[in-house]
């Protein structure tokens, strides 16, 4: 939308309140990844602090907490904080993979092992997936 349009503003604008309301969560977390995408593209500086507050909120659903630590990752080269690297490999975080298999976002995703397997290379790069299986 924001290439379509040139106006970025309006559309974060948009997306971020489409996000406050949306009840569906396998749209909420398709907003957070594709806020996350265009401010990384337009260089929004107050992005990761936004994922940040998300990702930290106890209080937030795992599959906010969860997409906003992913957005998160993306957006910053930080190395990754222990309370996010304790979100993300909590055993149950693989309670959100079918919901994750459906985020159009996160193509590798299956319902098997797929979001664990985004997740490790995403803290762990340069680990290749089936050494720690």
């Amino acid at each position: 939308m924001a290439a379509a349009t040139s106006e970025v503003p309006i559309v974060f604008s948009s997306l971020h309140r489409r996000l406050a309301v949306e009840g569906d969560p396998v749209v909420r977390v398709s907003l957070i990844l594709a806020i996350a995408q265009l401010a990384r593209e337009h260089q929004d500086e107050r992005a990761p602090a936004w994922a940040r507050e998300l990702w930290s909120d106890p209080g937030r659903s795992p599959e906010i907490r969860i997409g906003a630590g992913l957005a998160w990752l993306c957006l910053v080269g930080d190395p990754v904080p222990d309370e996010l690297r304790a979100l993300l490999t909590d055993p149950s975080t693989d309670q959100c993979s079918d919901l994750f298999q459906r985020v159009p976002w996160l193509g590798p995703v299956d319902a098997n092992s797929g979001l664990r397997r985004c997740i490790h290379e995403m803290l762990t790069p340069d680990v290749p997936w089936h050494s720690v299986r």
